[in-house]
C-alpha cells in the first residue's frame, strides 16, 4: 500500500515536470478500458487516424528503440513522454542516487498495463481525466461520463511532452523547445496553436449515425516523414517555401539566388528531434541531362562528445525569409536551361542511421516538394558579360 502511495505522488527528482508520468487514471463508468482499442469501438475514424500517429508509434518507434539501448539507465526519463500514463509506466523513478539521473531508484507499478503501455501516446493522456472522458463539447450525451476541457487545444497540453530542455550530463540532454519557439512567435499574439496545424478541423460525427460536429482529425502530421518502411508519409504540406529568384553571371560563375522562408510552421523549421534538418538540392538541366548540383541544408548541427552543445543552427523561425546564393559553372548554363529544386526533410543521416544499426530497417528521409522552370539570367548581367565589363 505505501508503494502504491509513493507513485502516485508527483516527486521531485532533479526539477523537471517530465521526470513524472501523468497521473493515474480510472477507468470512467460505462468503459470497458481506457485502451485505444476500446475507444475505437465507437469513435472508428478517430482512431483509425490515430494508428498511423507518430504519437501510436512513440514507443515501438526503431530510432526510440535505439536511443534507449544506447542508453538503459536513463530511459525512464524518456519513457514518461512516450508512455506518459502512470497506468503505462511498469517500473516508476521515485528518486535518484547522488542526484544522477543515470541511478534512479525505481519502484515496480502494481496497476500497469501493458497493453496500454504499448499504445504509447493512447488516447486516454488527453481525454481520461477523474473519471471522465473530456473534449470540447462536455455533454454528448454519450455512454461515460463527459466533460468539456477548454484548455484541451492549447499548446500547454502539447508543451507536457514536446517543451522538454535540460542539461543531466556534459553528453545527457534534452533539446526539444518546440512550445517555447511557438511563444515566441507572430502565431502566439493571434492565438494560433498547435491544433491549427497538427489537428485540422473537419465536420463529422463522432460516432457512426451520431450528429455531425466540428471535430479534429487526429493523424498528427508533422514532418512527413513514416516510422515503417512502405507507410504513407502522414503530414500537411511543408512548412517550407522555396523561391528560385532571377540568376546573375560574371565571367567565372552563374549565381542563383534562392528564397526560402518558413512560410506555414508555427515554431522553428525544423523543429524537435536535433539531427531533423532539411535538404534542398537544385539542379541545373540542360535538354533533361542534370549539369550540376548544389545543395542547402536547414537545420541543427550538434556536437556530442566529450560534451554535447550546438555548434550550427540554420533553422528558420516562423515566417523568417532567407535568401541564399548558389553558384554554378558559369558555362553549364543555356537558354533552354532549366531549374529543378527538390525539398527533402531527414529524420537522421545514414551515418546515424549506421550507428544506431536502422541503415534498411527505418524510414530515413522524405522528399516533401518538387518542381521545375526555366532558368531566367538578368539581361544586364548578360550584356556585361559579353562586352566584357566585371
Amino acid at each position: 500500500m505505501l508503494a502504491c502511495a509513493v507513485i502516485l505522488a508527483k516527486v521531485n527528482i532533479l526539477g523537471y515536470w517530465w521526470e513524472n508520468p501523468m497521473p493515474y487514471q480510472q477507468t470512467p463508468k460505462g468503459l470497458k478500458s481506457i485502451r485505444a482499442e476500446d475507444c475505437g469501438v465507437c469513435h472508428v475514424e478517430i482512431y483509425r487516424e490515430w494508428k498511423t500517429s507518430t504519437h501510436a508509434h512513440a514507443l515501438k518507434d526503431l530510432q526510440f528503440q535505439a536511443e534507449m539501448a544506447k542508453s538503459p539507465k536513463t530511459s525512464w526519463l524518456c519513457l514518461n513522454c512516450h508512455t506518459p500514463l502512470l497506468n503505462q509506466v511498469e517500473n516508476v523513478a521515485v528518486d535518484v542516487r547522488n542526484r544522477s539521473a543515470s541511478d534512479p531508484v525505481l519502484t515496480k507499478n502494481p496497476r500497469a498495463d501493458a497493453v496500454l503501455r504499448n499504445e504509447a501516446v493512447t488516447c486516454a493522456v488527453c481525454h481520461v481525466k477523474d473519471g471522465y472522458v473530456v473534449g470540447p463539447y462536455g455533454n454528448t450525451g454519450a455512454p461515460h461520463p463527459t466533460m468539456r476541457d477548454e484548455k484541451l487545444l492549447t499548446v500547454d497540453t502539447c508543451a507536457a511532452c514536446h517543451q522538454a530542455t535540460a542539461a543531466y550530463t556534459d553528453t545527457l540532454v534534452c533539446t526539444f523547445d518546440t512550445a517555447a519557439e511557438w511563444k515566441e512567435s507572430p502565431y502566439a499574439k493571434q492565438g494560433r496553436g498547435c491544433s491549427s496545424c497538427h489537428m485540422p478541423a473537419v465536420n463529422r460525427p463522432l460516432v457512426a449515425g451520431g450528429p455531425v460536429r466540428t471535430t479534429r482529425r487526429h493523424s498528427f502530421g508533422g514532418g512527413m516523414i513514416p516510422k515503417t518502411p512502405g507507410q504513407p508519409a502522414t503530414g500537411n504540406r511543408s512548412g517550407l517555401t522555396v523561391e528560385i529568384l532571377t540568376a546573375s553571371r560574371n565571367a567565372n560563375s552563374l549565381n542563383i539566388p534562392v528564397r526560402l522562408k518558413n512560410a506555414y510552421a508555427g515554431h522553428k523549421l525544423p523543429t524537435g528531434d536535433p539531427e531533423r534538418h532539411i535538404r534542398i538540392e537544385v539542379d541545373l538541366i540542360n535538354d533533361g541531362k542534370v549539369m550540376e548540383t548544389r545543395s542547402l541544408r536547414i537545420g541543427q548541427q550538434w556536437e556530442w562528445w566529450p560534451k554535447a552543445r550546438r555548434i550550427a543552427d540554420t533553422r528558420l523561425k516562423p515566417l523568417q525569409e532567407r535568401t541564399e546564393t548558389l553558384k554554378f559553372a558559369a558555362g553549364k548554363a543555356s537558354p533552354r536551361t532549366r531549374i529543378r529544386v527538390t525539398v527533402t526533410n531527414v529524420r537522421m543521416t545514414e551515418e546515424a542511421a549506421k550507428f544506431h544499426h536502422l541503415t534498411g530497417k527505418y524510414p530515413l528521409e522524405a522528399q516533401v516538394q518538387r518542381f521545375e522552370r526555366a532558368l531566367i539570367v538578368s539581361p544586364a548581367t548578360q550584356s556585361r558579360e559579353q562586352s566584357g565589363l566585371k
